[in-house]
């Protein structure tokens, strides 16, 4: 057979997927995205493989070929064809499972064999029309061509044909005089059936009332129903044989390669019929350039996936910016006035690198990143009566963990943290982190009412999160490159002691 083996981890890789969320995921809202995404297809059980962050760039750079040919409608519509064959064989398959008469059960299986081997035959022959051109998709291409050629698929086609055409030939006369019931061979007795019809024909235009009997169309039958086929079975013992030897021979028909590809597929499936939507809005998605040299993080264009999906919902314009390190440059210092959209700005950097790691389009017209080996966040957390340390001491303990592990290709995503000390501790503590992410030469994103931060390093660059010219109480929700400003911890003072523009107006009116 042909060297295909997963498209999804075609360099070797886990195993088997997991159900452990990294811990950036809530903090990024990617778990709203990944919810999004395999919303009503919770049977595919693909949100597992976007917990699985990719370490190697071969692997990201197959993904993306993988999609963009899935973007080709004429790639596309055989691998939709064969995910929905797939689905209606396991369906037939999972209903031979839950009927109760043997051979009921079995002529199931021959339904679903039917139907697996007719998908693989027609993904093998449109596929390869198609023409696609990542070396995922002709990778599998090639296996398909051997494995519908091969002996033992073509002996299973074979048998299920032999089979199907066996049960075909069945025919029975049933006769029912009372409560007796007599199964016999069909040799040409006289169908009254259509004499009956024509007799009442007639009748049919004076009918006014519906006197149908509704019969519950269940898949198992009745005891009646069970006895009939019991006596044709008894009436062609070589045919009902030759289901049961087929039967105890296909048990396991699926073969494990045939199932793992249809399990993976989904995960492209998926998550491009949701950004569809986006993309029918106005918004751009991109494969970003990915490397494994530190420091690059850029994007123009971006937006938060997650609030994207609110937006549109409620037809509320989105805002998107743009973010670019270079040279020396490792650290996002964003400052801004309350409610401006800093924490959505810092979850849309850290939704692309996240998006990025997994191969996927990520929400912006143009990127580039370093693949991170893990993202880390330090959000602030509510305090718990579990918890044996206050609030502070749990935020140091947790950044400790984190620039303990991390490494020169980590990115750290930082919101308001140390806020809850006075303003010299927290300027001093933030510091002190910060300099550690430059030893580190990780790169980092920081919102924080601290704008000294912003000026603390040529690695830090300032992004400030800006208000309409002719109306400062108005956020535009755009942030800027330039020098913070020193207005956003001052309006965060005045608003907490009410000393705010709309609390002194409401005090003079008094």
């Amino acid at each position: 057979m042909a060297g295909f083996t997963s498209i999804l981890f075609p360099h070797g890789g886990p195993p088997r997927a997991t159900d452990a969320a990294p811990d950036c995921v809530s903090d990024l809202h990617v778990d709203e995205i990944i919810k999004a995404v395999n919303a009503g297809h919770i049977e595919d059980q693909v949100d597992q493989y976007f917990y699985l962050p990719l370490h190697d760039i071969p692997t990201v750079r197959h993904r993306h070929e993988v999609f963009q040919d899935l973007e080709r409608n004429q790639t596309r519509q055989p691998i939709l064809k064969f995910v929905e064959g797939m689905r209606t064989m396991r369906r037939r398959r999972d209903q031979a499972d839950e009927l109760r008469h043997r051979l009921q059960r079995q002529g199931w299986v021959v339904y679903a064999v039917q139907t697996y081997c007719d998908a693989l035959t027609l993904l093998r022959s449109e596929l390869a029309a198609a023409e696609p051109a990542s070396r995922g998709l002709q990778n599998l291409a090639r296996y398909l061509a051997e494995f519908v050629e091969s002996a033992a698929f073509g002996e299973l086609a074979r048998e299920t044909a032999a089979v199907r055409h066996a049960l075909q030939s069945v025919r029975y006369s049933v006769h029912i005089q009372g409560r007796r019931v007599v199964v016999e061979r069909y040799q040409g007795q006289a169908d009254y059936t259509e004499g009956a019809v024509a007799a009442f024909e007639r009748f049919a235009a004076e009918v006014s009332k519906d006197y149908h009997a509704r019969i519950e169309n269940a898949a198992d039958m009745n005891h009646v129903e069970a006895q009939i086929l019991d006596c044709v079975a008894e009436l062609y013992p070589d045919t009902f044989a030759l289901l049961d030897g087929f039967c105890r021979r296909h048990t396991h028909f699926v073969e494990p390669t045939i199932a793992q590809f249809d399990h993976e597929i989904r995960f492209y499936l998926h998550y491009l019929a949701y950004i569809r939507q986006f993309r029918a809005a106005g918004l751009h998605f991109s494969y970003p350039e990915i490397t494994t040299e530190p420091g690059f993080l850029s994007a123009d264009d971006a937006f938060d996936l997650a609030l994207a999906a609110k937006a549109i919902d409620t037809r509320i314009p989105l805002v998107c910016n743009a973010f670019r390190l270079s040279g020396v440059e490792r650290i996002f210092v964003v400052t801004g006035p309350n409610q401006g959209g800093k924490t959505t700005f810092a979850r849309s950097i850290g939704q692309c690198a996240y998006l990025a790691s997994l191969g996927c389009p990520v929400p912006a017209r143009r990127a580039k990143f370093t693949l991170p080996d893990r993202i880390y966040t330090h959000f602030e957390r509510r305090e718990t009566l579990s918890s044996l340390h206050g609030r502070l001491e749990e935020e140091l303990v947790r950044i400790h963990d984190i620039l303990c592990r991390a490494t020169a290709t980590s990115l750290i995503v930082m919101n308001e943290s140390f806020s809850s000390t006075t303003l010299s501790d927290a300027l001093w503590i933030a510091t002190q982190v910060v300099e550690r992410v430059i030893e580190l030469r990780c790169t980092a994103v920081y919102v924080t009412f601290i704008d000294q931060l912003a000026s603390l390093d040529r690695a830090c660059v300032s992004m400030v999160g800006e208000v309409a010219p002719d109306d400062p109480s108005r956020r535009t929700f755009k942030f800027t490159r330039r020098p913070a400003d020193g207005l956003a911890y001052a309006a965060a003072l005045a608003e907490k002691y009410g000393l705010d523009h709309d609390a002194l107006r409401q005090r003079i009116a008094r």
